[in-house]
């Protein structure tokens, strides 16, 4: 059987008087130009949250079998005392967080389609809020949280593009800490990225610096900031990748509380260098101590 022959045998003769599906009573029936196949193809698949917002609008039959509340943004921080997850009422995120979300007992799923901010220091928001993402479609990110598994991580970070600001422990299936690179290379669309690193050094192999100076998405990125850098990471190696790629903005900070005096030697070295390397158009890198900028402000 070829395919004109397939297409044939799957036609319904009578679009017009087959009932695609009942809305309500029986008495009123809703028909569609379209065989049932085909509409429990579209109610199983939406292809974006823009069309997913026409179907239901259009009808609530997609709606009731596949409960899905399209939002721009999702909000959640504890640290300031926000009460609960909420998203922006106007149809792009503006950050106000205007309209609250209850999620307990929630009969449908959220799409998101913008942003997803999680900052909650000592809580489990995120593996609570996971199962109740019907898809996360999120360009720009906040998460600050304990720990999230590679795979919740995977789930959220799908779409996004940066600016993107991390700060979590991110554990595989044996419960060990995920390297910084691994990281990287799981955002293969990133393009700008805030990075905290751990206080114990446990997200910095010996190969850390020398696999992500290798990324060619890392090459293309516009911004990059790493905070809390532990003595592990090779700054000779990515000392030289700055220079090499002057187009990124990169900000380092440093503490005392993480670097050892030996280290931050070579730190300070490399920040005096900058003060009179040609950057042109570019922004010239920032290089933190203690939040004292040691290229620009000294």
């Amino acid at each position: 059987m070829d395919i004109n022959e397939q297409v044939a045998a799957l036609a319904i003769p009578n679009r017009r008087t087959t009932p695609v599906f009942v809305h309500g009573s029986s008495k009123r029936q809703l028909y569609f130009a379209f065989p049932k196949f085909m509409m429990d193809y579209i109610l199983k698949n939406p292809k974006s949250g823009k069309l997913w917002k026409k179907l239901i609008q259009s009808c609530k039959w997609f709606f009731d079998k596949n409960p899905i509340v399209v939002i721009p943004c999702l909000h959640f921080d504890n640290v300031f005392k926000i009460n609960g997850f909420s998203t922006c009422s106007t149809q792009h995120c503006n950050y106000v967080r205007d309209r609250l979300i209850k999620l307990i007992n929630a009969p449908f799923k959220l799409w998101i389609t913008e942003f997803l901010e999680i900052v909650d220091r000592g809580g489990a928001a995120a593996q609570y809020l996971i199962p109740r993402i019907y898809k996360c479609d999120a360009e720009d990110m906040k998460l600050f949280s304990p720990s999230l598994t590679f795979d919740e991580f995977a789930f959220l970070t799908r779409e996004v593009l940066g600016p993107v600001f991390f700060e979590m422990r991110i554990l595989d299936k044996n419960k060990k800490q995920v390297s910084f690179e691994k990281i990287l290379e799981s955002l293969p669309k990133i393009q700008s990225i805030f990075y905290y690193f751990l206080g114990d050094g446990s997200d910095v192999t010996p190969d850390t610096v020398k696999k992500i100076i290798e990324m060619e998405h890392v090459k293309k990125f516009s911004r990059m900031k790493l905070q809390d850098i532990p003595p592990c990471f090779d700054f000779d190696a990515f000392s030289k990748f700055m220079l090499e790629n002057k187009q990124i903005w990169i900000v380092l900070a440093f503490y005392d509380r993480t670097v050892t005096e030996e280290y931050m030697v070579k730190v300070k070295a490399f920040a005096e260098k900058l003060k009179t390397e040609n950057y042109g158009n570019h922004r010239r890198p920032e290089i933190l101590l203690n939040d004292i900028d040691l290229v620009n402000d000294m």
